[in-house]
């Protein structure tokens, strides 16, 4: 009987032991165990809350994008303004004028000799009067294989801009008059007519050519002359007269 209870008895005597030490542990050291338990699950839970938004099964929501300026709105602003103001330039910009030219109407009347009878040793003609009718601006050119063209004016200078008298090639054996109308064929007819000469040679056997074109504004450009159709081109001959300079006089007798 005696035997049986000491196995209880030890039992029982370990366990008083164990809670015996148990109390003896001081609490400092179980707080400590314990805020080392609760630091261990909580470290545990941040790490999964840290990892939950990298999860590619569950779907975030996407941030509103900010609106904020971009540095080349300024510039392309500009650049709109310039191309404006350059399509207003261009748009309001006046058309270039056009250049003198021949009309398409070159019908004329022109009445002039063939031939002028001359001394055989002159060096100076004046022609006869040359009647032009012709719409728009008369431009005549004369030319010779010899002698120069004196119309008793002037070279006029046209440079850029438009004059409503042009006159190039005085004294010259290339002579271009234009004006408004028939103002060119007036002139070479005032005085005593337009005069050729030559300085060293007799004009005998020479012969000039004119040139008639109507033009839509008076102007001296030597390619307008080509423009001249063969109707409008009259050619003059210089013929001597039938003398001869070694006539010998006969004596005559005086009563």
């Amino acid at each position: 009987m005696e035997y049986g209870k000491r196995p209880i008895l030890r039992k029982v005597i370990a366990a008083l032991a164990v809670f015996a030490i148990i109390s003896a542990i001081p609490s400092s050291f179980a707080d400590e165990i314990i805020k080392t338990l609760t630091g261990d699950s909580t470290d545990s839970v941040a790490v999964q809350d840290e990892s939950a938004p990298g999860d590619p099964s569950i779907e975030q929501p996407d941030a509103a994008p900010e609106a904020s300026p971009t540095p080349t709105e300024p510039t392309n602003q500009d650049s709109i303004t310039v191309q404006s103001s350059k399509e207003t330039v261009t748009a309001s910009a006046s058309p270039s004028p056009t250049p003198p030219h021949a009309l398409a109407n070159q019908s004329m009347r022109i009445i002039s000799p063939t031939e002028i009878n001359v001394d055989p040793r002159a060096r100076s003609v004046y022609l006869p009067r040359i009647n032009v009718a012709a719409s728009g601006n008369l431009l005549i050119c004369a030319s010779s294989n010899l002698g120069s063209f004196d119309a008793n004016v002037s070279n006029t200078p046209t440079g850029d801009g438009k004059s409503e008298l042009n006159i190039f090639g005085a004294a010259t054996p290339n002579f271009r008059i234009s004006g408004v109308g028939n103002q060119a064929a007036e002139i070479i007819n005032s005085g005593n007519g337009l005069r050729v000469f030559a300085p060293n040679k007799a004009l005998a056997g020479t012969f000039i050519q004119l040139k008639f074109v109507a033009l839509s504004e008076a102007s001296s450009n030597p390619k307008l002359c080509n423009d001249a159709i063969a109707s409008n081109t009259r050619t003059i001959f210089f013929r001597g007269l039938g003398m001869d300079l070694n006539i010998i006089k006969g004596g005559v007798t005086l009563k």
